[in-house]
Formats: structure tokens, sequence, C-alpha cells
């Protein structure tokens, strides 16, 4: 190339020889000296001059925190849309009255000149980031929803209109204000494809209910076969939105198998997709509505599906260079997964996973039994969560179970019919038929205690486990340099009654019958008229000193 023959050339001639070099090339290029110089040197030319010691300070004294200082203002201060909006006059003139800069030592100018060779200038500081391409596997593996404001187009006195850019620009938002009912459009869009789907709704804003109802209307399949776009997508991308943030949208989601990763905020590529739909749907479908306006949503919707069979058929994609539809068709059978029923969606939508007991290896779940005995690590009495499977829940009554933080697919226990008396189609026939079920990890450790305590997995009746042990009478040893210091201790002092205790009658009457003495109701009266009903510890001894061993009638009737 001659680029590297200049170098070469250069580096070889001798004294005088280097001006009619670049002499030659200047005829044939046309470039300057100094720009041949450039091209000399990016090939490897070397002058042999020496280096000036001033080279690369700037002669206005500027440093680079100066500088960064002032492209920091003017990047600090932009918009978020518009970006950078401060003339570099200001922010100079910021920084003089703040000291960061003396008076006279730049002007703008130079300020300039300088921001753009270190990649800083208001230009460059607009400059989108570098992002990352990405790409789908085939037809309805991610899909892209956006929902976006309709401003052309509103509803008034019940039927549609059109709005007045006059009356409706950003300088006015009172005219927003004035619009109740909005017309919203609702955008879906296939990565792979670019075939996309969109509905109107008229409402207040976005609502859950209104997003449900267009995804059901998006993933199901449509009247007209024309428009074959339909089935529920592996991945979701769309904005974090309060109607998709709800936990009833979540379950949806989340019952229908479908990812939504999570992307960095304020990050327009992400969904540059659709909106790049958006603009066609405006361009090419909202402009014929200043010639033919619709009068209702329904009929406004009718049109729109009508205008997506031809665009999808003829217009071809610049990424693959295929019409939307041919890319679309390309989608396999276990890539296109059916929208559920709405009963199935219902469940899902209002339910979401259900925490289930686990008894013998096994859960009700919505009238059904699933036997979970299969799954790893699975114990006799644990608890998982549970959901339906949408797209085998209908005809093949399975759920999906969440088990140690992985989902697993079960399906609900057959019986037989009721001629075989409706038994489980698991169960073992009586002396025919044998099974056990497997041991839980708590039977093993039984079994394992029982080895090390008798020997065997089962122990004979009345084995002493860890016989040969010692347990008992060495308890005293282990304890050394016991002191023990006797006390004497303190007597304790009983102050009895001045006045004697008095016990009920019936207390005479039991030391009498503990002597022997027969107490008759002639004996139990007398005594009674004695004491009138309570006695003292002295005269119980004298009673029973008096009459023992006599005959204490005889007594009594002798002493009458």
């Amino acid at each position: 190339m001659w680029q590297t023959e200049l170098a070469a050339k250069l580096n070889e001639a001798g004294h005088g020889e280097r001006s009619k070099i670049l002499g030659f090339y200047q005829e044939q290029t046309g470039y300057s000296r100094e720009h041949l110089y450039r091209i000399a040197r990016a090939n490897h030319f070397e002058s042999g001059r020496k280096t000036r010691a001033d080279r690369g300070v700037r002669k206005c004294g500027l440093t680079d925190d100066q500088i960064t200082f002032l492209s920091g203002l003017l990047y600090k201060t932009g918009r978020e849309n518009k970006g950078p909006i401060m003339p570099i006059e200001t922010a100079l003139e910021i920084a003089i009255d703040n000291g960061r800069i003396e008076p006279g030592q730049a002007c703008a100018g130079t300020v300039a000149r300088h921001l753009r060779e270190l990649q800083m200038s208001k230009e460059r500081l607009k400059d989108p980031t570098p992002h990352t391409e990405l790409r789908s596997l085939h037809p309805n593996y991610c899909h892209l929803v956006d929902v976006s404001v309709c401003i052309q187009y509103y509803l008034r006195n019940g039927r549609m209109g059109i709005m007045d850019e006059r009356d409706f620009y950003k300088n006015k938002p009172d005219a927003f204000s004035r619009v109740k009912q909005k017309l919203l459009r609702y955008v879906i869009d296939d990565h792979f494809s670019g075939m996309f789907f969109f509905y109107y709704y008229v409402a207040d804003g976005e609502s859950r209910e209104n997003l449900w109802d267009f995804l059901k209307t998006s993933w199901r399949a449509k009247e007209d076969s024309r428009l074959p776009f339909r089935g529920v997508p592996f991945y979701l991308l769309m904005d974090a939105g309060s109607a998709q943030q709800s936990h009833a949208m979540q379950a949806f989601f989340r019952g229908l198998g479908i990812e939504r990763p999570k992307g960095k905020p304020y990050n327009p590529r992400r969904q540059g997709a659709v909106e790049t739909t958006h603009t066609i749907i405006e361009n090419h479908f909202e402009t014929r509505l200043r010639i033919c306006p619709a009068h209702t949503v329904e009929e406004l919707n009718a049109w729109a599906i009508d205008w997506m069979i031809h665009y999808h058929a003829t217009r071809k994609h610049t990424r693959h260079g295929e019409t939307r539809l041919a890319s679309w068709l390309r989608i396999q059978p276990e890539q296109l997964r059916d929208l559920p029923d709405d009963e199935t969606l219902q469940i899902i939508y209002t339910e979401p996973a259900v925490e289930c007991p686990v008894r013998n290896y096994q859960f009700s779940y919505r009238t059904e039994t699933f036997r979970v005995k299969h799954l790893p690590g699975m114990h006799h009495n644990a608890k998982v969560h549970v959901c339906v499977n949408p797209y085998r829940w209908k005809e093949e009554r399975v759920v999906t179970v969440m088990w140690q933080n992985t989902p697993y697919e079960v399906q609900a226990v057959k019986h037989l019919g009721a001629k075989l008396g409706g038994f489980s189609e698991h169960a073992k026939v009586i002396g025919k038929e044998y099974g056990a079920q497997p041991m839980t990890q708590t039977q093993r450790a039984i079994e394992r205690i029982n080895e090390i305590a008798h020997g065997e997995k089962v122990p004979k009746k009345g084995a002493i486990p860890f016989e040969g042990l010692t347990v008992f009478g060495h308890q005293a040893e282990k304890v050394d340099n016991l002191a023990t210091l006797p006390k004497r201790g303190t007597p304790i002092e009983i102050s009895r009654p001045a006045a004697p205790v008095e016990y009920p009658i019936m207390e005479l009457f039991k030391r009498l019958r503990d002597q022997g003495i027969t107490i008759t109701p002639e004996i139990n009266r007398q005594l009674r008229a004695e004491f009138r009903g309570t006695v003292t510890a002295t005269d119980i001894e004298a009673v029973i000193g008096r009459f023992s061993g006599t005959d204490l009638t005889e007594e009594i009737r002798g002493a009458m």
C-alpha cells in the first residue's frame, strides 16, 4: 500500500530528500504535507527529532480537572430527553465565579476545542451508550409489549374524534386534562419475526384488566385465519408499570411459564422493536383515519385487524428480508404453546401457588390426588407448593409442584372404574401383589440408631440399649478438691399458744373408736351434752382414761 511505502521512503531518506518524496505524494493524493506526515507516522515513520518538552501541555493552562468540571456542568444540567443544553459561555462564567478557573485563562472557543479533543463535548455527551445486540431463537421466543396514549384520537360524546394539533400539544396540558376517556393503543411484537398485533381500548389509563384482556386476545387464535399470530411466548419484555407488577398478573405470567428478564431502568433500546412498531402503526394505519375516521372503538379494532393481515403478508422486514408472516410461519409445533381455556386462565389468574401437606407421599389439590414419592428427597410429611399446569391441566390433570426450589410436573392419580371398585391404580391386590413404601429419612436414621444401640436393626423385645455402659456409681468420683465446712445451725423456736386448742367433737369420737370403744346413740348424746360440740386435748385424754377398759354404757348409767 502507498501509505506503507511513504513511511518506508521517509525513514530511508537522507538530508534534503524528504521534501521531494512529499512533493511526489502530494501530486498523487492531493494531501497536504502535514497530513502526509500524519499518515506516515501512523505507519511507523520516525522523524528522529527530539520531542518538545512542553508536548501535551495546553498553552491556556487548563488542567484535566478544570476541563472535567466544565464538562460536568454541561452534562449534569442537561435535559433527560435533549441532553446538555447549557452554553459553554455560561459554564465558563460559573467556573470563573466559583474560582475554578482564572479570569481570562481560556475563552469559550478554546474550551470547546479541548472538549472535542477529549470526547467530552455536548455533542458527544448526547451520544447513546454502546449496547449489546439481542436475538431470539424462534418465533414466539420473546414478545415485547407496550402501551401508548393515542394523542390524535379520543372519544367525544360516544364517538371517535380527531384532536386538533393546534389545541393539543405539549404547551397546553389543560387540553389533555379535559379528555376524560383516552384512547390507549396496546401493542405486542414478536422479536424474531417482527410480526405484531395491536388493539385499542377506551379508558382513563392503563389497568390490569385491559392488559389481561389484551394478552388473551393477542395469544389466542383469531377468528380470521389469515392472521395466524397466536401462542404464549417463553419470554416477555415490558415496562414495569403498576398493572404489570400486580400480584394477579405476576401469578398469570408465572402460571403460563413466562419469564420476564429484568432490565436496566430508562433503557429505551430494550423496547426498541415495539417502539418502532408504534411508529409504523401511526404512519401507515392511523394516518388513514384522517380520510375515514372511525366512530366506535369496535370499528377501529376491526379495521386494525384487516390492515394487519395485508401488512404482514406484503411488507418485507429489513432485518431478515422476508415478510413478517412468512418468518412467523417458521414456528415449530413444540415452539407454539396455545393459550389455555378461560376456566384454566381464571384459576392461575386468581389462585397463586397453594401450599399442600404431603401425607403418605400423597397430597390433594382441587379434588384430585397426586403421588410425589418419586421426587428426590421427598418425605411423607412434607409440604409442597402447587399450581395448575395451564397447558396440561384440562385434559391430563397435571400440576406443577415446587419442591426444594425445583419445579416438577406431577399427574393426578388415576382410579379404576366403578366395576373394579374405584380403587387407585397404584393399590396392590390383597394376597397377590406386595409392595412397601420407601423408607423415610427418619426411618433409616432409626435403623442406624438400633444398630449402634443393640447391634441389630430390629432389636428383640425387652433388649437393653447400650448395655454395658457405665451410667451410675461413679459420679462422686468426678468431684475433686471438695472442701466441706460444718456450721452450727440455728434452732427453731416454736411459739405455743396461750389458750388451749379446741377440736371438734368428732375428733373425740375418732379417738374413742381407735381405742376400741363402741359409741352408741345414747353415748353420743351424753358426750355432746357434756362438751357442747368442742373438746380440748386435755378433755380427750380424760375421757379416754376414764372409760378405757370399762363398759362405757354402764359407767355413764352409774354416773347418772
